[in-house]
């Protein structure tokens, strides 16, 4: 039986000075089990995703990381691709992914910038996973959209999270691109890591992921197989008939 990662349980999500935005939130994420997020803008998807980083506290509930307290979990278990990337554009590709790796570092390696012989093998591996190995030395802000979303999805990598949260990490790309990265997030999850993705596609959502939650007003319910969704159409992937 797999392993528990993520467990919210009668969770209110939102921020102390409003009301929640979303309401008894009873959420699971299993060891290797990718989840999608879904529902229209602005309904707190994106707050929930930082809530279960630990970016900001529930009002009420608790959210438990593999059976402990969120507070308890050691730094680098709980990966993080936000929406704005967070890149460092005047850096190079080969220094931001290496950043992944900072929060299992020692403290002389952060302060020093010393990384050792295993942290620039495994960025030298990450990059070349997605497919840049030919820009490592590149700058950022040189790269596309697209290949700005590989960069980040290579620094959480990197620091070889337990759990992998991703906001958007499908937005605004073309249908090769998506196809690409919806990959490295299966084999992502195939080597054990759990997955919480937010994709504005449900049907989408639904080739890739194991379960699809969807935000309906104030509450999170599972997104049934037979329910249709009148989303605009975008890049959908096909599960291998063996799957």
């Amino acid at each position: 039986m797999s392993e528990q990662i993520l467990s919210i349980s009668s969770a209110d999500i939102g921020f102390n000075d409003a009301e929640s935005l979303i309401e008894s939130v009873e959420l699971s994420v299993d060891e290797g089990e990718i989840v999608g997020l879904t529902g229209r803008s602005g309904i707190g998807k994106t707050t929930l995703i930082r809530t279960c980083a630990g970016l900001i506290p529930n009002l009420s509930g608790i959210i438990r990381f593999a059976g402990e307290s969120l507070d308890s979990k050691t730094c680098g278990d709980i990966g993080l691709i936000p929406q704005r990337l967070g890149l460092i554009q005047h850096q190079t590709v080969g220094y931001n992914v290496l950043m992944g790796a900072l929060p299992r570092a020692k403290w002389y390696q952060s302060v020093f910038s010393l990384p050792s012989a295993e942290m620039r093998e495994a960025t030298r591996k990450a990059v070349e996973v997605v497919g840049l190995q030919d820009k490592i030395l590149t700058s950022v802000n040189s790269l596309s959209g697209g290949q700005q979303r590989r960069v980040a999805i290579a620094r959480a990598m990197v620091q070889n999270p337990r759990l992998l949260l991703a906001d958007e990490c499908l937005g605004e790309l073309d249908a090769e691109t998506v196809k690409d990265i919806i990959n490295l997030l299966r084999n992502l999850a195939d080597s054990g890591t759990s997955i919480l993705i937010v994709d504005h596609n449900p049907v989408r959502a639904k080739t890739f992921c194991n379960r699809v939650m969807q935000l309906r007003g104030k509450r999170l319910v599972e997104l049934g197989d037979d329910e249709q969704d009148t989303t605009p159409a975008l890049p959908v992937l096909r599960r291998p008939e063996n799957e």
